[in-house]
């Protein structure tokens, strides 16, 4: 299939019918035994998975046209045109573009210098696959491959993320060269009418990521990053050099934790060694089925297949925690440590009193009452671990008893 190499490897079959009118041919390609890749967009079908294409081909000079381009999947489908100079992709115009179930736009690409300019529009996009390739590791934006460099331009008016949550009045500017990534810039709105815009800029050996919501809960469950946030507001801002880690902070606000199993676990837990839960230590029960705070807050170390957070702090009227450590690292193992103390809001009258302030509070995010806590193991399934030491020692004498 001239022109279209670099998206295809592996075995095909194909069948030419050479008696069209002006010397065009009908092709038809069996693809179930080949790879499909579509890079910019991370999506992709492995061998095995059946798809067919047909188009007409026909020949001008160094230009080569596909006409009626039609190709043919179980869950997608590509409509259009393609037109091709001396063997190499020159603009395509697809009517119908469908890489998952649900998608109803238009793509039209043309050669713009060494690379792609790709336009994108229409009516409803599935952006999960999309989501995964820039989600999984921040990492990915700064190693290349050798692929044309692609800007994409899009206005969509649907775009359906993780958790079924889906953003309205997309707007996108991307350009990349591989799989790295020089621009993006995005704006949309949550189902609740939040406004919310992503940067990724780059130049000058340096890079910067930034991210402001007004509904911090549903980007977090459309990105997949994590879905046990209500409503807030969250703002990121990461940068580094081209090639290193990036540095910066999550600044989040007025949100609410849902069904958080980690928080439940904390409360209720028996420690090895102690005979009573945080929740017979004071003496009550604490709810976390749903916990507001007024604040989170955290830095951020992203590295090469690693993330670090340091300094953590979520504050709430019922509930107060401490965090740092390592939430990932290359081997995708989890070693975090901090201190949970319930009644926060009356915890921290505490901490603001001069003299019982500095001999019990231990400054002003540690509180009379509570447990540290370590969470170690393989990231997606830690080990909680709870030290019985100091479930009502007061807050000067915790830090003796923290994990190291």
């Amino acid at each position: 299939m001239p022109g279209l190499s670099p998206l295809i490897s592996g075995t095909i079959k194909v069948a030419i019918d050479k008696s069209g009118e002006g010397g065009s041919q009908n092709v038809d390609v069996d693809l179930t035994s080949a790879r499909l890749d579509i890079p910019w967009a991370g999506w992709s079908k492995g061998p095995g998975i059946a798809a067919n294409a047909t188009f007409t081909m026909t020949k001008s000079g160094d230009t080569t046209t596909l006409s009626d381009f039609d190709l043919d999947g179980k869950s997608f489908s590509v409509e259009g045109n393609v037109v091709l100079v001396k063997g190499a992709l020159s603009s395509a115009r697809f009517s119908k573009v469908a890489l998952n179930r649900g998608d109803d736009v238009a793509v039209t690409v043309k050669r713009s210098g060494k690379g792609f300019a790709v336009d994108v529009s229409g009516n409803a996009l599935d952006a999960r696959s999309l989501i995964k390739q820039f989600t999984s590791d921040v990492d990915t934006a700064t190693k290349t491959t050798g692929t044309d460099a692609v800007s994409v331009s899009a206005d969509v008016n649907s775009l359906s993320g993780f958790h079924d949550e889906v953003l309205s009045n997309l707007k996108l500017d991307y350009s990349a060269a591989g799989s790295r990534v020089n621009r993006l810039k995005v704006s949309a709105a949550a189902s609740s009418g939040a406004a919310i815009t992503i940067s990724n800029t780059a130049g000058n050996g340096a890079r910067a990521l930034t991210m402001k919501s007004a509904d911090a809960g549903a980007i977090l469950r459309f990105l997949n990053i994590y879905e046990h946030m209500e409503g807030g507001s969250i703002t990121l801002a990461l940068s580094g050099a081209a090639d290193g880690p990036m540095r910066g902070q999550v600044d989040s606000s007025n949100f609410f934790i849902v069904n958080e199993p980690k928080l439940a676990s904390i409360v209720s837990t028996t420690p090895t060694g102690d005979s009573r839960s945080l929740n017979e230590a004071v003496k009550g029960k604490i709810d976390t089925s749903r916990v507001k705070f007024e604040r989170g807050f955290t830095e951020i170390d992203k590295g090469s297949g690693y993330l670090k957070l340091a300094n953590g702090v979520l504050r709430g009227p019922r509930i107060g925690t401490t965090f740092q450590g390592t939430l990932y690292d290359q081997n995708n193992n989890m070693d975090m440590t901090g201190t949970f103390m319930p009644a926060y809001g009356l915890n921290r009258i505490f901490g603001e009193l001069p003299l019982v302030g500095a001999l019990l509070g231990n400054g002003r995010d540690r509180g009379l009452i509570g447990v540290t806590y370590r969470l170690k193991g393989n990231a997606n399934k830690p080990v909680l671990d709870i030290n019985p030491l100091s479930v009502i020692a007061p807050g000067i004498f915790r830090s003796i008893f923290e994990y190291r």
